[in-house]
């Protein structure tokens, strides 16, 4: 079955589900079939990508003043490169050059990141400024109030994939450093381009692991036919089973009980349709049993991602659900510092779920979302851990997610890692309380309708309504305001207000134009009303407004 065996990988669709006509699939990275005799079998492929975003939001904080009528412009170079030899295997890199690298020579002269040049009217080539939240100057480490914009600096360059692959007689072998899914559903996303129907796709997901994948199918078939089997090479197409081995943590190479590793295996039917199957077309059911452990911090995790879809002429069904369940110490060795706790296993019990729905009637297309990640009330370490967050490139609308959140979620968890550094604490789960403009803490209704009066110019529009799946929580003032009784009297959010049970709602707008599969210009723009989840302890919270225009170039 060499070459023609199904590659299943851990977290992989072979498509990306129920998507409108524009954007086109993202480049995946795939072997190239076997080359006609008397050609040259030896493929070098090199796929660059250049894009640009300018950025307007005002505010980018909706109680405050540290964050206001915010612009920032900034570039991504994205090379995706192949070295095949058709039909046996081939190495995969993806490399970003100047990934968030600000527009402009930015910074002060003798600090980090440095200028270069001590004059501005004498500045004649730009450094690799980026930004992040970080210490404003003058400001208190220990209150989130001291902490907005500020500059960094970016290594011009970084590598998100490199791994190899080969198409065994028995299956598919990969291994290196590869994405965590060739797709994007509630359980991961590889972060490329074309992703979402609003934003930008700016993170990849990776994993360094060894997978294996074969087609189930195809063995039956041949153990049947045997020699009249005629091979089936589609990859959307059979029963396919994957396997893989995660090298998450590996720290002291001479220690192994400070290991973290993982395991895989997937099990998915697909197909594109037929006879039997009436007008359903483009059918896949995929069910996922993943598990982590570690005897450092005494870490059994077991995540279940399941995944259903199908077409029916112009009706179109994806849904996602992803289960996590177990146990760790990891999280109570950080957070118990905050409020004396003892160290104790910590479950783990969280769940995140998508369901689109869409219809194409002419040049229209029509969908139906719902978005929805478990929450956590009680961040105390003695209690369940049920927080969910979506992949990093999963977007929810342009606004509430990707800026308000992230920056809020930013300056609390920048907080509690100074409180967690001057207590010397073992671990720094904090980390992971920054969002980063993931989803979380959500049950959302985000209906849609796409226009596309032209095969290069396309008209959209939403509205999103955002409720809490808990009372929005912000862990770390939470913690600290902690008085070791009832921990709902002391909960706050992340604009030290009381828990509220709405985000807001978001009206999110744009226009997508589209020349020769080369250039694409798209200016969105959302306005946030802001819910009970984020007004302040005077229940205060102003509208916050967002503008991009981005532009890419791809070969």
């Amino acid at each position: 079955m060499r070459r023609r065996a199904a590659v299943a990988l851990l977290l992989i669709c072979a498509t990306a589900g129920a998507t409108a006509a524009r954007p086109p699939e993202p480049r995946l990275f795939r072997v190239p079939p076997k080359a006609p005799d008397g050609t040259n079998p030896w493929v070098f492929e090199v796929h660059p990508e250049y894009r640009t975003r300018m950025i307007r939001i005002d505010p980018l904080e909706v109680n405050g003043t540290t964050a206001t009528r915010v612009f920032w412009g900034e570039q991504r170079l994205r090379l995706d490169v192949t070295f095949a030899r058709a039909g046996i295997g081939a190495i995969f890199v993806q490399a970003d050059i100047l990934d968030g690298v600000l527009f402009g020579d930015n910074g002060e002269f003798g600090k980090v990141p440095h200028v270069n040049s001590g004059l501005g009217i004498a500045s004649k080539y730009p450094n690799n400024s980026g930004w992040e939240v970080g210490l404003l100057a003058g400001g208190d480490p220990l209150d989130t109030s001291g902490y907005g914009p500020v500059l960094r600096g970016i290594e011009p360059l970084r590598i998100n994939f490199a791994y190899g692959e080969v198409m065994l007689p028995v299956g598919v072998l990969r291994v290196g450093r590869q994405p965590t899914s060739d797709s994007n559903w509630v359980a991961g996303n590889d972060g490329r381009t074309g992703r979402n129907r609003w934003g930008a796709s700016s993170y990849h997901q990776a994993v360094d692991r060894v997978a294996f994948g074969t087609k189930l199918s195809e063995i039956v078939r041949y153990a049947r036919d045997g020699k009249d089997y005629v091979p089936n090479t589609r990859l959307d197409d059979g029963v396919i089973f994957g396997a893989a081995f995660d090298f998450l943590v590996l720290d002291d190479i001479t220690v192994r009980n400070d290991d973290l590793r993982g395991v895989a295996f997937q099990l998915s039917w697909m197909s594109p349709g037929g006879p039997r199957l009436g007008n359903f077309t483009d059918l896949e059911l995929t069910a996922i049993l993943t598990h982590r452990w570690d005897r450092r911090f005494n870490t059994a995790l077991f995540g279940i991602p399941m995944r259903l879809r199908f077409t029916n002429g112009p009706f179109s069904f994806r849904g996602d659900v992803m289960l996590i369940r177990g146990s760790t110490r990891e999280l109570s060795a950080g957070l118990a510092k905050l409020t004396n706790d003892p160290v104790t296993d910590q479950k783990l019990d969280s769940t995140g779920a998508e369901v689109l729905l869409e219809y194409r009637l002419k040049d229209f297309t029509f969908v139906a979302q719902w978005g929805y990640a478990s929450g956590d009330s009680d961040p105390r370490s003695g209690t369940a851990q049920t927080s969910f967050t979506w992949p990093r490139d999963n977007n929810l609308g342009l606004v509430l997610f990707e800026h308000t959140l992230n920056f809020q979620s930013a300056r609390s968890a920048a907080v509690g890692i100074e409180n967690l550094r001057q207590l010397e604490a073992e671990s720094f789960p904090l980390t992971e309380l920054a969002t980063e403009g993931r989803v979380t803490d959500v049950n959302a209704l985000f209906p849609q309708v796409f226009w596309d009066p032209h095969e290069s110019l396309r008209l959209k529009a939403g509205v999103l309504f955002a409720w809490a799946a808990s009372p929005v929580t912000d862990p770390i003032q939470t913690l600290l305001a902690y008085d070791g009784k009832e921990i709902s009297d002391d909960a706050l959010n992340y604009n030290g207000g009381k828990p509220g049970k709405y985000w807001g709602t978001e009206l999110d707008l744009g226009v997508e134009y589209r020349y020769r599969e080369f250039f694409e210009a798209v200016l969105e723009g959302g306005v946030l009303f802001p819910g009970s989840g984020l007004e302040d302890e005077n229940g205060d919270a102003v509208p916050s407004w967002l503008v991009e225009l981005r532009m890419t170039f791809a070969l």
